[in-house]
């Protein structure tokens, strides 16, 4: 560093060297309000979604702007705010145990969140009786009216609070509703994955909302560690000939997510050595599901063996963010070459000429 630039750092003012002072929510909550600027706005709320009440009255300007303006990018930052807040401010208990009980299914969502931020326990007995409702609708886009929508999801975000909040415990609560509401199954893959597989096979079998409940169980983004966690369980049902077909590919699909390299590498081994169709084209969708790079060679060789055109074009479409560009180009020069499709050979011979500068 040289003693000039040490010098200027040295000489630097105070608060250059500080953080800029915290605004309080009034003063977002009037920018977002008053600004006829987009800009503004934009920023307004950016800086809302970072900036948690501390206070009983930064909780009623949050609220507010969540009231007034039901738009989505509104409600996402003041929720942002919301579970910035820190776990351990009980002043801020009183403001949502209000919110809680007023009528408006909105003013529960906020006090739920907040509630659950604070794993208020005075809290929990409210949140549990708004959990225990009967749904009304199947699905908030079948309610008549916004109040009775917001009901619907007032009571959506009392269960998911409560699976978050006791886990395991509230299983029995979370299958009983998915049966009136099947989106509540998208709680349980989200929270309590693990506990809930075996409801989640058995609904897979069956018809109505159960079979609505699975597919929204499959749907769910599940967080990694627990796809891990449940690792041989789920390979044990992909590898079942007796489990529903359906069931059976989509945990193909959460096995692959959850592999690592020595499960890429042990997918690989077995998939060679299966002889049953069936399992044998389960152990392909996690082998393309984990986009890992031991599956390179695996995949060139599908891109160019496989019988099934459709397979040889997905594997060759993989490949190309996972091989340099100039082995995906000699690939995609093969097929449009020498694939026995032609709509292959002419869909490679397209993809050849968009990379050609």
């Amino acid at each position: 560093m040289s003693s000039l630039l040490l010098a200027l750092m040295l000489a630097a003012p105070s608060w250059a060297q500080t953080p800029l002072p915290r605004r309080d929510l009034g003063a977002i909550h009037d920018q977002f309000i008053e600004s006829l600027e987009k800009e503004k706005k934009a920023e307004a709320l950016e800086e809302l979604a970072r900036t948690p009440p501390l206070t009983m009255q930064d909780t009623k300007w949050a609220f507010d702007l969540f009231m007034r303006f039901p738009e989505v990018p509104v409600r996402r930052a003041v929720i942002s705010a919301l579970n910035r807040i820190e776990s351990g401010n009980v002043q801020l208990e009183a403001a949502f145990m209000e919110y809680l009980r007023l009528p408006e299914g909105e003013s529960q969502v906020f006090g739920i969140i907040g509630a659950l931020r604070l794993r208020s326990t005075r809290a929990l007995p409210v949140i549990t009786e708004i959990a225990q409702r009967r749904f009304r609708y199947k699905d908030p886009g079948d309610a008549v009216t916004a109040s009775e929508r917001n009901t619907w999801w007032a009571q959506y975000e009392a269960l998911s609070a409560l699976a978050q909040w006791q886990g395991a415990k509230q299983l029995p609560l979370l299958r009983n509703q998915a049966m009136a509401a099947p989106t509540v199954a998208h709680i349980m893959a989200r929270y309590l994955w693990k506990d809930s597989l075996p409801t989640i096979a058995d609904w897979s079998r069956a018809g109505g909302s159960a079979a609505q409940a699975a597919q929204e169980a499959f749907n769910t983004e599940v967080p990694l560690a627990d796809l891990r966690e449940s690792y041989a369980a789920m390979l044990k049902l992909v590898r079942s000939r007796d489990a529903d077909r359906e069931l059976r590919h989509q945990l193909a699909i959460k096995v692959g997510l959850a592999s690592d390299d020595a499960g890429a590498e042990a997918l690989l081994a077995e998939h060679s050595a299966t002889r049953d169709p069936d399992t044998k084209l389960m152990l392909a969708a996690a082998l393309f599901a984990s986009r890992n790079p031991k599956t390179v060679p695996w995949l060139e060789a599908q891109a160019q063996n496989n019988a099934d055109p459709k397979t040889r074009m997905g594997a060759l479409i993989q490949l190309r963010d996972m091989v340099p560009p100039e082995k995906h180009k000699s690939l995609l020069e093969w097929t449009a070459a020498k694939d026995p499709d032609e709509e292959n050979r002419q869909a490679a011979a397209d993809l050849l000429k968009s990379k050609t500068p």
